[in-house]
C-alpha cells in the first residue's frame, strides 16, 4: 500500500471516529440526565459540559479539514476550508487546548468532594462558575494570540512557499493558510516556550490534583464502602478521560512544536497529529459509559428490554 493510499485509509478511520464521536457523546448526553443520581451532584453539569465541547470538536475537524507538514526545520499547520483564513486554523488549534483545562476543573471538584465536601456547594454559586470558567477560557485566549502572531505564515514568506510546494506534492491540494514555525527565529522561539510552559502547567495542575486526590481517597475513613468505591471510580474516570487527550492530542502538540525547532526526526507524527485529534471524542464517550455504571447499566437497559 503506498502512502496516500494509507493517508486515505488513515482518513476513513478517522471520519469512522468524527461520526462515532458525535452519536456516542450525544448518548453520554442523553444517559447522564437520565441516569445520573442525585450523590452524583453538580459534578454531572462538568460531565455534560465536556461530552457537548467533545460533540463541538467533531464537527470541527470535519468542517476545518486540518493538516500538518514537516520539511527540516520547518513545521506548518493547514485547513483544508473554502475561507483563507490563517484564524480558521488558528482556532481549531485552539479548540483542541481545551479540553485539559476542563480536565483541570474536573480534578478539581474530585478532590474538593474528597477532601473538602463543603466547597462543592460553590460550583453552584454563579460567581464561582463565573471565574473558574475563566480558565479555560483565558488560556484558549492565550494560546490563540501566541499562535496567530506568535507563529508566521504569511503569503510570500520562504517557509510558506516551501511547505505550500511540499503540501501539494504530498496531499495534492495548495497550502493556502496556516501557522509555521521556520528554523530559528527568536519569536518563534518565544512562542514555542510559551507552548510549552503552558502545556507543563496544566500537567502540573492535573498531576498535583490528581494525587492529592488519590491520597485522600486512600485516606478517607469515614464514608460507607459504597460512597468510597463510588469515588475512586469516578476518580479513575477522570484519570482515563486525561490519558485520553493526553495521548491523542498533547504528546503529538509537544512532538510537532518542538522536533522540528531541533531539527529532530518525528517519522510519521506530522501525518498521524490530525487523525489522532479527530480520535479522542469518541473514546472520552466510551470511557465515562464504561467506568460509569449507572450509565453502563441505563444504557444496557433501554437496548435490552
Amino acid at each position: 500500500m503506498d502512502f496516500k493510499a494509507l493517508l486515505g485509509a488513515a482518513d476513513v478511520i478517522a471520519d469512522i471516529h468524527l461520526v462515532c464521536g458525535v452519536i456516542l457523546n450525544v448518548i453520554l448526553i442523553y444517559v447522564i440526565r437520565r441516569f445520573s443520581k442525585v450523590s452524583l451532584g453538580r459534578y454531572k453539569y462538568l460531565l455534560t459540559i465536556f461530552a457537548a465541547f467533545d460533540v463541538f470538536l467533531c464537527f470541527l475537524h470535519l468542517l476545518a479539514r486540518p493538516g500538518a507538514i514537516i520539511v527540516g526545520t520547518t513545521f506548518g499547520c493547514v485547513t483544508d476550508t473554502m475561507f483563507d483564513s490563517r484564524a480558521i486554523t488558528t482556532f481549531y488549534c485552539t479548540c483542541f487546548t481545551i479540553p485539559f483545562a476542563l480536565m483541570n476543573i474536573h480534578f478539581l471538584y474530585r478532590f474538593w468532594s474528597i477532601r473538602s465536601p463543603d466547597l462543592i456547594s460553590r460550583f453552584s454559586n454563579k460567581k464561582f462558575v463565573a471565574l473558574i470558567a475563566m480558565a479555560p477560557i483565558g488560556e484558549a485566549v492565550v494560546w490563540y494570540l501566541l499562535v496567530y502572531y506568535g507563529l508566521t505564515g504569511a503569503p510570500g514568506e520562504l517557509g510558506t512557499l516551501t511547505l505550500s510546494q511540499e503540501y501539494e506534492r504530498k496531499y495534492g491540494r495548495l497550502l493556502k493558510n496556516g501557522w509555521i514555525e521556520n528554523g530559528f527565529n527568536l519569536r518563534i522561539f518565544l512562542a514555542m516556550t510559551a507552548f510549552d510552559i503552558i502545556m507543563i502547567i496544566s500537567f502540573t495542575i492535573a498531576i498535583t490534583l490528581g494525587s492529592l486526590t488519590f491520597y485522600y481517597i486512600k485516606k478517607f475513613e469515614k464514608v460507607s464502602v459504597q460512597a468510597h468505591s463510588m469515588q475512586l471510580k469516578l476518580f479513575i474516570a477522570v484519570c482515563a478521560q486525561t490519558f485520553v487527550p493526553t495521548l491523542f492530542v498533547y504528546i503529538p502538540y509537544f512532538c510537532i512544536i518542538n522536533f522540528p525547532f531541533f531539527n529532530l526526526p518525528l517519522y510519521f507524527v506530522d501525518d498521524a497529529w490530525m487523525r489522532m485529534t479527530a480520535c479522542f471524542p469518541a473514546w472520552d464517550a466510551v470511557i465515562i459509559i464504561v467506568l460509569i455504571r449507572d450509565y453502563r447499566v441505563g444504557l444496557v437497559g433501554m437496548f435490552c428490554r
